[in-house]
């Protein structure tokens, strides 16, 4: 027989994607380190408080999308040196061309973001990490969207700047991000006020 709880499903998460390193398979595309057909080498740097942490040295062949292809890593990481193989599957997309996935070291699964901890890089389902706005109140995850969406608009983490009729789309969400955080924090400067005061009742005593 199994101890308490032995049927339960656990869902207990070791960390969050934004405090480890990642390798976006997207990004990558866009800087031109994984094109299909050919083979690229090329670093990639991670900065912590504006200080570069880490790096590692990519070596991505897909010369034959046909057969997949891999991507090497290694260089040096927080938790020692890396030497990591990871296959790349390169699906053909319905407007021509391919469109290229990670597969997990670890599940096997396709995904597009892989995450370093413990000595290697797999899927966040793999490394059991969580987002920090699932542990976040309602304005402090409207306030990390609306900066979010800021940050598209000037081109920064990495991202390329929103322009044209995208430029637009992003300006109206980053504008409905912002009331919804202006909302959100009147409506607690009201809660605040609700029980500094106006709960009180006065006394039915007599003078």
């Amino acid at each position: 027989m199994g101890g308490i709880g032995s049927g339960a499903k656990r869902t207990t998460r070791i960390g969050n994607v934004e405090d480890v390193p990642a390798l976006d398979i997207r990004l990558l595309r866009r800087l031109g380190v994984v094109t299909p057909g050919t083979c690229m080498i090329d670093t990639v740097y991670w900065r912590i408080g504006g200080l570069r942490a880490c790096s590692v040295r990519l070596r991505v062949d897909l010369s034959d999308i046909e057969r997949g292809g891999d991507m090497m890593v290694t260089g040096d990481m927080p938790g020692g040196a890396i030497k990591q193989r990871i296959a790349i599957d390169a699906v053909p997309a319905h407007m021509g061309g391919h469109r290229c996935y990670y597969i997990c070291p670890t599940t096997a699964e396709r995904c597009e973001v892989l995450y370093y901890a413990d000595g290697r890089f797999a899927s966040r389902k793999a490394h059991r990490l969580s987002y920090a706005v699932q542990s976040m109140t309602a304005l402090s995850a409207a306030r990390l969207r609306d900066g979010k969406l800021r940050r598209r608009l000037k081109g920064e983490g990495g991202m390329p700047r929103a322009r044209g009729r995208n430029r637009l789309t992003v300006v109206r969400r980053a504008e409905e991000a912002e009331m919804i955080a202006i909302a959100l924090y009147r409506d607690r400067l009201r809660g605040a006020a609700d029980l500094s005061g106006t709960r009180r009742r006065p006394s039915n005593k007599r003078r």
